[in-house]
């Protein structure tokens, strides 16, 4: 990868950047950010593209069943997005398009949680530092527990036939060192609770990380409503850890229906780019 400075550097060419701009845009190439993937070895392309044939005939309805999940660091009072502005001359530094950030404190939070696509399970704010085999074992009876326990709860209504056992949901973790921890899969396989044979590198394949985004992007709005810079305080993590739930309970199954009608078309994708990178 490289950008027109680095070209001219590089290769000890005289000519201008200005030149090769030209150039450039009269062969009809453009300028663009660059992807960012996780790096594929061979191997793990042959893994992605077994997992997506293993399961090219399910349908939305099947992929319902999986109960998805994921870990992820959430930056307070870090704009998770890009913030283009249109201001009139003179006025960038206005305050009105200026995009705040708070160097001073750099606070992380780490969530878990888990969703099927008939449910969203519960959100789960983790203590400070990395998440240990058993850390997660915790988080496992907290939060896939309790998803499950809904689940298998009998219907309110006498008429209805309850049809869900322990056989009709499937659990994705992905490859992180304490989700396969022997300690881990033991206790999983003690509660009977089956597990989706992940492939590495490929969070592209799994929707909870939409989820995220949207996530992220809402518990900023509130966060800019609520506090005016980002703080370490117990007292401050505390209210962090209410206010993501509230962002993380209050989104509909708008948009998790929509990630799951779509997991058939990632699996295509998978398929078309033999275990290779995808537009997810």
């Amino acid at each position: 990868m490289h950008d027109i400075t680095n070209i001219v550097q590089e290769h000890g060419l005289r000519i201008s950047e200005a030149t090769i701009r030209r150039r450039r845009s009269e062969a009809g190439l453009g300028s663009y950010i660059a992807a960012e993937k996780p790096g594929l070895h061979a191997e793990n392309v042959v893994k992605r593209l077994e997992w997506a044939m293993k399961y090219k005939e399910w349908m939305a309805e099947d992929w319902k069943h999986v109960i998805w999940s994921d870990e992820s660091s959430i930056w307070i009072g870090v704009n998770p997005r890009r913030q283009w502005v249109i201001h009139p001359p003179g006025e960038r530094l206005n305050p009105r398009y200026v995009k705040k950030t708070f160097k001073s404190a750099q606070v992380k939070v780490m969530v878990w949680a888990c969703f099927t696509g008939e449910r969203l399970g519960p959100l789960i704010v983790c203590d400070e530092g990395g998440i240990s085999a058993d850390k997660y074992e915790d988080i496992i009876y907290d939060g896939l527990f309790s998803l499950i326990d809904d689940l298998l709860e009998p219907p309110d209504d006498p008429e209805t036939i309850q049809i869900t056992d322990e056989n009709t949901f499937l659990f994705m973790q992905d490859n992180a060192p304490c989700h396969k921890s022997t300690c881990v899969l033991e206790f999983l396989a003690e509660n009977h609770i089956p597990i989706m044979e992940w492939p590495p590198q490929s969070p592209d394949l799994n929707p909870i990380e939409n989820l995220w985004t949207e996530l992220k992007v809402r518990f900023h709005q509130r966060f800019l409503e609520l506090f005016n810079h980002p703080s370490k305080s117990l007292e401050a993590r505390y209210r962090y850890s209410e206010v993501l739930q509230e962002v993380w309970y209050l989104q509909g199954m708008e948009l998790i229906e929509a990630l799951i009608e779509s997991m058939p078309r990632h699996c295509q994708a998978v398929i078309e780019a033999q275990g290779g990178w995808t537009k997810y």
